[in-house]
């Protein structure tokens, strides 16, 4: 079994309109620069790594980043090389690809989409140069764009990230998949503030996830997307299904709160606790404010969806490294398959005997990370528990009343 194959392509040529260029310059065309070309320097590569996600289930989503280190013997990764076959396209803001093979390159499995932001040239020694390329992606693009002075009419979480993407002073294009949302945001009016800093907001008024995918889409999910469902693999040490290299098992109180007081702009603070966690764990307070939901109504549901999740220290898998270097195919590509936000199912068989012999949890995937080089293929995940999810509970009195419009918040 040999490991997948990873491919690096580079848009050296940059997008202008050339005339006469087969590339560049056709009329009649959707665009007169048509699209960048990509560049395949995978003979080149030395090294890959790749982080996309968040740190933790409370945390909002890092811009995805990426390195990739190619032999520069030639010098054809020096921009100021004017024999150069990419001169003068070797600068920041040119796109990568990065995606990976199984069966050989008959297809392929994204694993990174982004730009180009640092190039850094070394001469280790005598004779030999390194280019260290290192990427993000369009999170970066949210991330140095502001709205001015923008009004939005009241609508769902989703419309809402739509109809802000679509502002003319952020022009995102149609690289997205944004889930309709379930809340309902109020109406924002003379909005003058970064353009990702508002979008995150609308994430956490939703609970829901707003993540760049490995395609290079920005991607919306609303909360329920988190509620448990069939995983979609399961990675286990007993040899029955997806063989992990190693995992973390942690018992912590990095996400205990027992007090959780929510605020939407223009409403009345919401908060909910819980006496026999505060016994047990002390006072712990998770606070947020200027929600945009559109209602206290729905606040206060959401404060008691937070703190039935948070409330308790949970044991939570982490830290779930995969190696693919011999792998099978098949195993390969359930893992290059997964995404963020994806549910997984992990079991582990601690050493030692004891009860249960087996521990199983289904987790969400908070970010992935990848480590490449020509003789390793290494993946790890960082997870939080999904079984937590409050969703309808029969007699519940916030999520399982009958006969009302929501039977879950």
């Amino acid at each position: 079994m040999a490991q997948p194959t990873v491919r690096v392509r580079m848009g050296f040529t940059q997008n202008t309109f050339t005339l006469d260029d087969l590339i560049r310059g056709v009329l009649d065309s959707a665009e007169l620069g048509g699209a960048t070309p990509l560049t395949d320097v995978t003979s080149d590569v030395q090294n890959v790594t790749i982080s996309r996600g968040r740190s933790r289930d409370l945390a909002t989503f890092n811009s995805g980043s990426c390195s990739v280190r190619l032999i520069n013997n030639s010098r054809k990764y020096e921009n100021t090389n004017t024999a150069s076959p990419y001169s003068p396209g070797i600068e920041p803001m040119i796109t990568i690809h990065i995606d990976a093979t199984t069966d050989g390159g008959s297809s392929y499995k994204d694993l990174f989409v982004g730009f180009i932001t640092d190039i850094n040239l070394s001469y280790p020694d005598q004779g030999n140069s390194f280019a260290d390329f290192s990427g993000s992606d369009a999170f970066m693009k949210l991330a140095n764009t502001n709205l001015i002075n923008a009004s939005f009419s009241s609508s769902t979480s989703g419309a809402l990230i739509e109809n802000v993407l679509d502002n003319a002073n952020v022009k995102f294009g149609a690289d997205r998949n944004i889930e309709t949302g379930i809340s309902t945001m109020q109406a924002v009016s003379n909005l003058t503030e970064n353009t990702l800093t508002f979008l995150q907001n609308i994430e956490r008024s939703e609970n829901g996830l707003l993540f760049m995918s490995k395609d290079g889409k920005l991607t919306f999910k609303s909360r329920h997307t988190t509620f448990p469902s069939t995983p979609a693999a399961t990675f286990s040490d007993d040899g029955s299904d997806v063989p992990y290299l190693s995992i973390d098992y942690i018992n912590d109180d990095n996400e205990i709160f027992n007090i959780v007081s929510l605020t939407r702009t223009g409403g009345s603070t919401q908060t909910v606790q819980d006496a026999g966690s505060q016994g047990k764990y002390l006072i712990r307070t998770l606070s947020r404010d200027n929600l945009l939901n559109n209602s206290d109504t729905e606040v206060l549901a959401a404060a008691n969806f937070l703190l039935g999740k948070f409330k308790d220290a949970l044991i939570r898998f982490d830290n779930l490294t995969i190696d693919l270097t011999e792998a099978t195919t098949s195993n390969q590509n359930t893992v290059l398959d997964r995404e963020i936000g994806d549910i997984v199912k992990v079991e582990l068989t601690p050493p030692g005997g004891g009860s249960p012999a087996q521990v199983t949890s289904n987790e969400i995937i908070d970010s992935i990370n990848y480590s490449i080089t020509p003789e390793i293929f290494s993946c790890s995940y960082q997870l939080s528990n999904a079984d937590v999810q409050a969703f309808m509970r029969l007699d519940n009195t916030l999520f399982g009343i009958l006969d009302t419009d929501k039977l879950g918040y």
